[in-house]
């Protein structure tokens, strides 16, 4: 398994009776307990995955194995570079969509033309600069966790300007809404929609729109939820995804607008796993077998995660202990500077308001806790 944060994909495989060799970008503590074999993958988060780095890494998991190789699967870290896909391909079978569709997908200007076709609402998409500025945004191609996401008012700038001339910036119309995902798996030629949750951001002066969190389940009428559904199976459809995927959504009152497809597993698999259905094995059946489940079942009411940035520089102290409710946990004595994670926490409880507001006070926690705020570590 190979993506940003290899965590949450590697506690899925071991649910589902799998040896999990995980490559990241952290190789964290529990990454590095729950997997078979674990790669810290040279780079940074910034730069993103390189060849040169990471066929190393893969090659020793793969050497590492103590049977024969299932195969690879990804999450987050390729939207913006898929050829790589192909590279690994042509060395394991990839457990997932290829680089082609993963292409298309990210295209905003192949994507938002079949949205039209389809009749489902997204916001006005262009590739230019729009003649007035505000009320745009504009995005990465291929950028992933919101931050790559900035108000128009900087679309003149120089770093931006090159981006356009590359090709990686597009122009998206702001619209008012909440986030609501719909997590969902596909075969190519059927999909099914297994549960809908709720975002919230982390923002910063330079990142208004950091992804912060999630809980479930949604609060969507009926009718919305229906509605919903049908958009993501006409769209995953229409470009044949396969295994695990989530659609992002702003949803305003009854009306929704979808915004991005990401072809992948991705920052919710903490909140719909379980040990009765562990999402991984969902993902390899729909991959390999063409089969699909009915529905989640067995899952808690309700469920919720969010990420701990730092608000400074810290090092982790041989003191500090991680409560059994974080996950991705740095090893001691690693620096992680301001604006970067230092951990994921979650919550279970009867409601969404209620995790919601219990993995808020995990994180206020552990904050005090790396800053030596509350008691020191």
């Amino acid at each position: 398994m190979v993506a940003v944060s290899g965590r949450a994909l590697a506690a899925s495989a071991r649910r589902a009776g799998l040896v999990p060799l995980v490559a990241d970008f952290f190789a964290d503590a529990d990454t590095r307990r729950i997997a078979h074999s674990c790669r810290k993958v040279a780079g940074d988060l910034k730069r993103g995955f390189e060849w040169e780095t990471l066929a190393p890494a893969l090659a020793a998991l793969a050497e590492a194995a103590p049977t024969p190789l299932l195969g690879v699967v990804y999450g987050a870290g390729f939207e913006d570079r898929p050829a790589l896909l192909s590279q690994i391909a042509e060395r394991w079978p990839l457990l997932g969509n290829d680089e082609s569709v993963v292409a298309r997908v990210k295209a905003p200007e192949i994507f938002f033309a079949e949205l039209a076709r389809l009749g489902i609402p997204h916001p006005r998409t262009v590739m230019d600069p729009p003649a007035q500025a505000g009320g745009w945004l504009a995005k990465r191609q291929g950028g992933a966790g919101g931050s790559h996401v900035v108000t128009s008012h900087v679309v003149t700038s120089h770093i931006v300007t090159s981006r356009i001339a590359s090709g990686r910036i597009y122009f998206q119309e702001k619209v008012e809404g909440r986030p609501v995902s719909a997590l969902f798996a596909g075969t190519g030629t059927s999909t099914r929609v297994l549960g809908f949750s709720e975002q919230w951001a982390a923002p910063t002066s330079r990142a208004k729109w950091r992804y912060g969190g999630a809980a479930r389940p949604a609060e969507l009428s009926r009718d919305l939820e229906a509605r919903l559904t049908d958009s993501v199976e006409r769209v995953a459809e229409c470009f044949a995804l396969r295994g695990l995927g989530s659609a992002d959504f702003l949803v305003n009152g009854e009306e929704a607008s979808l915004l991005e497809i990401n072809p992948r597993p991705g920052a919710t698999l903490d909140i719909f796993d379980s040990e009765a259905e562990p999402l991984l094995r969902i993902h390899l059946e729909a991959v390999l077998d063409n089969r699909l489940p009915t529905a989640l079942r067995n899952l808690p009411a309700a469920s919720a995660s969010a990420i701990v940035y730092a608000t400074e520089p810290i090092t982790v102290s041989q003191t500090m202990i991680w409560p059994d409710w974080t996950a991705d946990q740095p090893g001691i004595g690693e620096r992680i500077d301001k604006d970067r994670p230092i951990c994921t926490v979650w919550a279970r409880s009867r409601t969404k308001v209620e995790a919601r507001r219990l993995v808020e006070e995990r994180s206020s926690i552990i904050l005090a806790a790396c800053t030596g705020r509350e008691g020191g570590t």
